[in-house]
């Protein structure tokens, strides 16, 4: 049996609903876990509501603890802002863990608003970056890191491989997670037939020809704190957590230089980012 657990926090209710209702016809499972929304969240399925905003990482292990007692055999996770593109989905994730092809399958992810692919982004050892731009007709490849939603993992490498990182809260939750299964012998299949339809940032900045992520100072606070919760993990290349410190920062400083109404806001999240990620504070 497939199970989906489906994370939200102050979700559009007809997005919520559409992705609900395309699990239940392809026979999946799904169960919700609120993050203390400010209204009911309902739905035709289970619903676990936390009585605070725990981050995706702990509202993800209540799912995964939820789905693993009623005998899940796989799991597919998703965000609130995913939506399912067309019934084959599910089936073509399914086929190669049924097969035994592989243990973790994702699919490719359409941008909901600019229609462009986004690209699926492969760690080297040595912790530089190879960006994969597959089309429909690309053939199934393996990759060591991928985003959760729309990720499919059978039950047994949930286990072997342990729980989201709940210090992390929000930002790199999957890819602490993908690289730690990595560095256990577990990989990720591609399905480039498997599309989805994502949205990735509360806003765009345009500057010039270039569209810059623009998520809430809250949220870069734990961008930022984040990166140098992997530089001190053993699996992340060293390379790479310290070109995520770096480019958090340069991102950061875009934010505040053309953000003028949030730019304390953001200057803020810097200094509380750089002073806990340094110190190690991540509680």
């Amino acid at each position: 049996m497939i199970h989906a657990v489906i994370v939200t926090y102050n979700p559009v209710k007809e997005n919520l609903m559409t992705l609900v209702d395309a699990l239940v016809r392809n026979h999946v499972v799904p169960v919700i876990v609120d993050n203390a929304s400010s209204l009911p969240v309902i739905a035709p399925c289970e619903i676990i509501h936390l009585d605070s905003n725990y981050g995706i990482a702990k509202a993800q292990n209540v799912g995964i603890e939820y789905v693993l007692e009623k005998n899940a055999e796989v799991v597919i996770f998703f965000d609130q802002d995913s939506s399912i593109n067309d019934d084959e989905f599910i089936a073509q994730l399914y086929e190669p863990i049924t097969n035994n092809i592989t243990k973790i399958s994702a699919p490719v992810f359409i941008d909901n608003e600019r229609g462009f692919t986004y690209p699926i982004v492969e760690i080297t050892k040595n912790g530089g970056r190879i960006k994969h731009y597959p089309t429909e007709t690309t053939a199934a490849f393996r990759v060591n890191n991928v985003i959760s939603s729309g990720t499919m993992v059978e039950a047994n490498v949930l286990k072997q491989v342990g729980n989201m990182a709940e210090p992390l809260f929000i930002d790199y939750v999957d890819t602490e997670w993908c690289l730690r299964a990595y560095s256990k012998g577990f990989d990720v299949l591609i399905v480039p037939t498997a599309r989805m339809i994502h949205s990735i940032g509360d806003k765009t900045l345009k500057i010039g020809r270039y569209y810059v992520p623009k998520h809430s100072s809250f949220r870069r606070y734990y961008r930022i704190r984040n990166a140098f919760y992997l530089l001190r993990l053993s699996y992340i290349p060293k390379r790479m957590a310290i070109r995520e410190i770096t480019f958090s920062i340069i991102h950061q400083w875009i934010l505040i230089l053309f953000s003028k109404e949030e730019r304390l806001d953001y200057l803020k999240s810097l200094c509380r980012g750089l002073k806990d990620g340094v110190w190690g504070r991540f509680k």
